[in-house]
């Protein structure tokens, strides 16, 4: 069992470039490509709608993507737990389960299991690792045309943002603490060596809004949206 930490963000299709020459740097390596195919499960008799409905189990399955061979998979089978709520924790902090299906059809296993899909999408981008610490990664999102077919894509955005996603993982829940430490660290340290990057925005009275990067990220949980600020 992992206990992922992480800290999301959103930024413009503007300044993707820059933020991705800056990490160069920093990080000292060139990126990852990475291309995923997820697909998202709920049960089949689900729980009446109320707070019941939060004990349904989601499952995923998950495969990396060949651009050779966009019909090849082979697909990781996730249970990733809902953010902890009765935490004070700078980050969002969630059990993650997974393994790999080597053998059969894992459509065929998710029906005998009592699940039904829900959901699907790609993700296209790239990874950076900073101190085998932190893993950032930035990406965008795309939906299958057809469902479960990678050649026929389109953005889910339609302004073509990229989502920032930094995380670290906990093997066990006694090393939560000391990683939610680790990566607030080096974040910062990250944070200190990136020169303020700005998105933009145009506001409702026309005016047009700067906010720095990392500045602002959101941390979802069951009961509360809260936007927490990240000093630069």
């Amino acid at each position: 069992m992992l206990f992922e930490c992480s800290l999301h963000g959103r930024i413009s299709d503007q300044i993707q470039s820059q933020l991705i020459d800056r990490l160069i740097g920093i990080c000292a390596t060139e990126p990852v490509p990475i291309s995923e195919h997820e697909i998202g499960f709920v049960p089949t008799a689900q729980t009446r709608g109320g707070p019941g409905r939060n004990e349904d189990v989601l499952l995923r399955l998950k495969s990396s993507l060949d651009d050779k061979n966009l019909t090849k998979r082979k697909w990781q089978l996730i249970q990733i737990g809902p953010p902890e709520t009765s935490t004070q924790k700078p980050v969002t902090v969630r059990q993650i389960n997974s393994t790999s299906l080597t053998n059969g059809n894992a459509f065929a296993f998710m029906t005998a299991l009592g699940y039904s899909f829900a959901f699907e999408f790609i993700r296209r981008g790239v990874i950076f690792v900073y101190r085998n610490i932190l893993k950032i990664v930035i990406t965008q999102i795309f939906l299958p045309e057809v469902r479960n077919d990678a050649t026929r894509i389109r953005p889910f955005d339609p302004n073509n943002h990229w989502l920032v996603e930094v995380s670290a993982s906990a093997e066990s829940s006694e090393r939560v603490e000391a990683v939610v430490d680790e990566l607030k660290v080096s974040f910062d340290h990250v944070n200190t060596k990136l020169d303020i990057l700005y998105s933009t925005a145009t506001g409702p009275d026309g005016v047009c809004i700067q906010t720095p990067l990392f500045l602002v990220v959101e941390m979802e949980n069951t009961k509360v949206k809260e936007k927490l600020e990240v000093k630069i």
